[in-house]
């Protein structure tokens, strides 16, 4: 690749970051004292997906597959319609790549005969059905659990907590979302010292209530910080920060399509 192409390719997708991700970098109280807390721009660096993102698990002899249990995803292998209810009204389509062309692995809320119900990162319809023609499930073994009050993100196998972390949340005026949501992208900054830290996991959740003025995106992510005095605080702009030994720890056992619970 060309350097020119490589400067224009790092710039449509730190471009991109801004579009989609809500003030995750910037503080939104002061900084500690003699310590500052970096650029509150966004990454220079190419973003890029992590290593295994693009290999998915290997579809079931059946997509249905009765015996599958625990949280599923469902992998889209061909670009789909989401609609309201089963063979109902069309609220969207779904394609086979992410906006970080990332494969599109939703976590699976529901299922009806030939149905399945998904989370996606759709502004206004976080869930709706897609024909399981239209891709494959599989198991989803691991989740994350965020407890807002405590400042805590904890990983679970199965149901039996593996791992937990303390994390810096979002202020009362620019909360972390409450709800279900889902991992679509693992990302990595190439620069564990930005403001997003080494690894970035995108989330299908949304901030409700971005700061006036505030010229990104509203998407919500789980990422690194260098900054380690924040963790424990509530001093983001709605994402939810770990450090950077957390995250890279985090993306050895997160796959896209991972449930996210966050809780007050």
């Amino acid at each position: 690749m060309s350097s020119g192409r490589a400067v224009v390719l790092s710039a449509a997708l730190a471009a991109l970051v801004a579009v989609l991700l809500a003030g995750c970098g910037a503080d939104a109280t002061p900084q500690a004292p003699d310590r500052g807390t970096g650029s509150s721009t966004l990454p220079t660096r190419t973003l890029k997906t992590a290593p295994g993102t693009e290999t998915t698990p290997a579809a079931p002899a059946r997509s249905a597959a009765p015996s599958l249990s625990g949280p599923l995803a469902f992998n889209v292998k061909r670009r789909t319609q989401l609609r309201l209810t089963p063979g109902g009204r069309v609220v969207g389509t779904i394609r086979t790549k992410t906006n970080f062309h990332s494969p599109t692995i939703l976590a699976v809320a529901a299922r009806r005969p030939g149905w399945v119900l998904v989370r996606t990162s759709i502004e206004k319809h976080h869930v709706g059905w897609l024909p399981l023609s239209a891709g494959h499930l599989f198991e989803e073994p691991r989740s994350i659990v965020v407890d807002l009050s405590k400042r805590r993100l904890m990983v679970f196998h199965r149901g039996k907590l593996t791992d937990a972390y303390k994390v810096a949340v979002g202020t009362n005026a620019t909360p972390t979302p409450i709800g279900k949501f889902a991992v679509t992208d693992r990302l990595t900054t190439g620069n564990a010292q930005s403001d997003y830290g080494c690894c970035i996991l995108a989330l299908t959740a949304h901030q409700p209530k971005i700061l006036q003025g505030w010229g990104g995106g509203d998407r919500v992510a789980i990422h690194a910080t260098p900054h380690t005095w924040t963790l424990g605080n509530a001093i983001s702009h709605g994402c939810v920060r770990a450090s950077n030994d957390a995250l890279r720890q985090l993306m050895r056992h997160a796959r896209l399509g991972m449930p996210v619970t966050i809780r007050a």
